[in-house]
């Protein structure tokens, strides 16, 4: 698979994915992704997008301003 961006090598590897809700920050550590070995732009799959939605659905209405959570545990 090559960048979108700049046309270099997409490897399998982990990210962090951030997303602010306005009333909370929600952190999600160890994303499964592709990104690139040259410009470092990420992407997901399908399947990883739905779980970072569902990560997030289960967090819009937390009482924190920041919720930081591993990926992987929510997942399994």
């Amino acid at each position: 698979m090559t960048c979108f961006m700049c046309k270099g090598d997409m490897k399998d590897g982990f990210t962090t994915y951030m997303e602010d809700l306005g009333n909370c920050i929600v952190i999600i550590k160890n994303v499964p992704c592709k990104k690139c070995s040259q410009c470092g732009e990420v992407s997901y799959s399908g399947t990883v997008v739905k779980q970072i939605e569902r990560i997030i659905d289960n967090l819009k209405n937390s009482l924190t301003e920041v919720a930081i959570v591993n990926y992987s545990a929510k997942v399994a």
